[in-house]
């Protein structure tokens, strides 16, 4: 450094007090309350618990039906096939420089293109797609860019079943959840009279609400809605001046053939105009290509000003990682998306799987959603309180002891997995105390074993009860379904894309 920095006579370049960056007006309010913590997903780890099982049954085979990993379940990417996708993708000179916040020029071409297939008419351009580092990422952006636009302390509407994630990621950006009515009866969807209610109560509160998230295929529990009814849902939400509506479309891909993907290029024309500049559409990679490391997803944002927050943002937080650009192009620069290996890998068996599902759930009289995506809704209520085989016993947590009952979903998640090796999520994780999540993202024989297992577990359990058991009206068990006939609705198949019929065999056998 030179002797002296600063000329004679400069006035910047100095400061002799603390300065705020922003304006009085502009500052962040210090508001005191108290914060609930936002622990790890303990979705990651549930299958780990099978490991007591293995151990004290050396040999016999274990079911993982608990986390949604494609890329795990089904066999993934062959790493020789991402570095090909890789080395296409980057330049030959200066590869390792920063790329475009809101992802390649070439690579967003292709998504909106060959993928989503917007017309010319629907006033969109590649210009209006934001690839982020999955889906999380996206969402965190979405969830930052409302509190700019709105404030702290509003609501996100959600499910009456939501995603973990959507339960965890508004409350880290100082936004409320509020979780709309919902029946098991109906998928716990959302309806415009749920919509309704949201509203009045946010409002009551003195909060309003800053957006809403409608998904379809469900995660968690597998519901699908028509797109009539998601154009329904956003007109009506517009109509209540819910200001931003997000439709999380990441499982779209993996459904049955005659079901496909959503007309993005028709709903969004069909919209009004007001609609159409509050509304955002994310898909990935994460699920139909079973691409969970890839960090790959994109957004399509119905207004310019949404994509240019979406890239101010991603300029001063993340930015699109290479590998996941370089397998979006290679998946979605294909002729026919649908059709890529890496996608009928893991649609083929997760379909075949479904069929399985629906069938054997409906023929033991189960209760249950699963419409399409990866997963099956189990109502398992008329197994809380039951008592399990003799000898076994499970830890309540914390210093509440040892207990042979089933007392709750979560002590019954436990005892499938170290007692019988089933792994599947407790529907606590989900807001629902009476469901278990069960993913058939797998081998359709893995997929029919896992079921066999699940049923011969429960039917073990012994009938009498635990007298603590939570009764009909509880805090607990608010609306319990009894055990008797099948629920399993018919998916609504209209007003979607038509897409050409996958291959009879995936391209390769994986295990289970």
């Amino acid at each position: 450094m030179s002797e002296t920095v600063l000329f004679a006579g400069q006035k910047g370049g100095r400061s002799t007090e603390p300065e705020y960056v922003d304006t009085p007006a502009q500052t962040i309010p210090k508001v005191a309350f108290d914060k609930r913590g936002v622990w790890p997903s303990k979705m990651f780890t549930i299958k780990l618990e099978l490991k007591d099982f293995e151990t004290a049954n050396p040999g016999v085979p274990t079911y993982d039906a608990s986390q949604g990993d494609g890329g795990a379940s089904l066999g993934g990417i062959p790493p020789e096939e991402l570095a090909a996708a890789l080395v296409k993708y980057l330049p030959k000179n200066c590869s390792t420089k920063y790329g475009d916040p809101v992802g390649r020029a070439d690579v967003r071409k292709a998504i909106f293109e060959n993928y989503h297939r917007f017309d010319s008419d629907s006033g969109l351009s590649p210009d209006r797609v934001v690839i982020g580092d999955g889906g999380r990422d996206i969402l965190q952006k979405w969830f930052q860019m409302l509190v700019q636009d709105t404030s702290i302390g509003g609501n996100i509407v959600v499910s009456a079943a939501p995603w973990g994630s959507y339960t965890q990621g508004p409350y880290i950006n100082c936004l409320n959840i509020l979780c709309a009515p919902g029946s098991a009866d109906a998928g716990f969807r959302i309806t415009p009279e749920g919509i309704d209610a949201c509203v009045e109560r946010s409002n009551a509160d003195g909060r309003g609400v800053s957006g809403l998230i409608i998904t379809s295929p469900d995660n968690p529990t597998g519901n699908y809605i028509d797109m009539a009814e998601i154009s329904a849902l956003i007109e009506h939400a517009t109509e209540r001046n819910i200001p931003h509506i997000f439709v999380d479309l990441v499982y779209q891909a993996v459904t049955d053939p005659e079901v496909g993907l959503y007309d993005l290029n028709a709903l969004y024309k069909g919209l009004s105009k007001d609609a159409r500049a509050r509304v955002c559409f994310m898909d990935s990679l994460t699920k139909s290509a079973g691409g969970s490391n890839l960090r790959v997803a994109h957004l399509v944002a119905g207004a310019e000003s949404t994509f240019e927050r979406f890239k101010g943002l991603a300029t001063h937080t993340v930015i699109p990682n290479a590998l996941g650009e370089a397998a979006a192009l290679e998946v979605y620069g294909a002729k026919e998306p649908l059709q890529h290996p890496w996608l009928q890998q893991v649609v083929i068996p997760t379909t075949q799987s479904r069929k399985i599902v629906q069938r054997r759930l409906s023929e033991l009289n189960y209760r249950f959603i699963a419409d399409q995506g990866y997963y099956a809704f189990i109502n398992i209520y008329p197994w809380l309180g039951k008592k399990m085989p003799e000898g076994m016993t499970l830890n309540r947590g914390g210093n509440k002891g040892m207990t042979n009952f089933i007392e709750d979903v979560n002590l019954l998640k436990s005892y499938l997995t170290k007692y019988c090796g089933l792994a599947v999520i407790h529907g606590t994780v989900f807001r629902q105390t009476d469901f278990i999540r069960f993913s058939y993202a797998n081998a359709p024989k893995y997929t029919d074993a896992a079921l066999t297992r699940l049923h011969e577990s429960l039917a073990a359990l012994q009938k009498s009860k635990f007298a603590g058991a939570p009764q009909r009206g509880s805090a607990l068990l608010p609306s319990p379904i009894p055990l008797g006939a099948q629920f399993v609705r018919a998916t609504t198949r209209g007003n979607l894309r038509p897409e050409p019929t996958p291959d009879s065999q995936p391209r390769r056998e994986h295990g289970g």
